[in-house]
């Protein structure tokens, strides 16, 4: 059993945590998004996103901490979620789950503490740390030195940087992806993204220009070489080689992952180690599932091939 917190079954079906209440902080003193409108009117109706995801090895399994955030923008106000999961020996650990609105804001896309949320930012507005603290349980993670950033063609922004992370009072050395990306409330928004490293020889990050679909869905990619390379695939078809059922959304969710780059310079096979699945709410037979997969296999650059693991955030709406 954990010190810091219960563990939890690695397969993890969840629907509505209740989010504790707290007054909210004045508008926009945290966290701001690199994703910016430039103009006041391009924030009604929107759904910014921001996921801080870190990831490092803990003897042959790895240890994940992510946080994913949102702000959905209406008329009087911003409905905001804060979420955050621990991933460690096979097990996920929910240890966040706020849920509040805010009033309307010219800068909906900052980040906000929360309860037992704290972020740290420098001068500029640059995030620099997330704190967790509730009674004895600390976790904190801290971004540290950029080693690559990345825009997509739908104005996303991606920085892999070295970080850390602090648990039951040990510092662990890693590497954190900070992502943002926004879409109009009215769409389903972007696809599935994915952050898969090699040590420290490889870093690949992928992000779905559709909704996920097993027969292939389409992603762009960027990924930092050893060699110190930057390259990018913006022609990436990612398909679901094996799924399994996942009766609560009366759906099935993908297990393995084959994906190739377009001009055949980039391939990799995937699978899930561990997974922590929720179904949503709706109407029909079929529910939205939200996941979280660690993952580990192959990923081939040219003629050159590495091992890999990370996470996959996975959507079905």
């Amino acid at each position: 059993m954990s010190p810091w917190l219960p563990i939890l079954p690695s397969l993890v079906l969840a629907v509505g945590l209740t989010a504790c209440g707290t007054e909210p902080p004045p508008e926009g003193v945290e966290g701001t998004s690199a994703l910016e409108p430039s103009a006041a009117g391009t924030v009604q109706g929107r759904v910014f996103e921001r996921g801080v995801v870190f990831l490092t090895s803990v003897g042959d399994s790895s240890l994940i901490v992510t946080w994913l955030f949102s702000a959905r923008t209406r008329p009087g106000g911003v409905d905001r979620v804060a979420r955050a999961w621990l991933a460690r020996a096979g097990a996920w650990e929910p240890f966040l789950e706020e849920r509040w609105e805010t009033p309307p804001t010219r800068v909906p896309w900052r980040l906000h503490p929360r309860g037992p949320l704290r972020l740290v930012v420098a001068d500029g507005g640059t995030l620099q740390e997330l704190v967790f603290e509730r009674g004895p349980r600390h976790l904190e993670v801290a971004l540290g030195t950029p080693r690559a950033e990345w825009s997509g063609s739908r104005g996303e922004t991606f920085l892999v940087a070295e970080g850390s992370v602090v648990l039951s009072e040990r510092r662990m050395p890693g590497l954190v992806l900070d992502l943002a990306r926004a879409h109009r409330g009215e769409t389903p928004g972007p696809g599935d993204w994915m952050l898969l490293v090699s040590g420290d020889s490889v870093q690949v990050v992928l992000s779905g220009m559709e909704a996920s679909a097993p027969g292939g869905s389409a992603y762009e990619a960027w990924g930092r070489i050893e060699d110190g390379r930057e390259i990018p695939w913006r022609d990436v078809t990612a398909a679901w080689v094996d799924t399994r059922a996942f009766e609560r959304a009366r759906r099935d969710v993908p297990v393995r992952w084959s994906l190739a780059s377009g001009d055949g310079e980039m391939a990799a096979e995937l699978d899930v180690i561990t997974a922590h699945i929720e179904a949503g709410e709706g109407e029909g037979p079929l529910l939205p599932v939200e996941a979280l997969f660690e993952v580990a296999g192959t990923l081939r650059v040219g003629s050159t091939e590495y091992p890999v693991r990370g996470l996959v955030r996975h959507t079905q709406r």
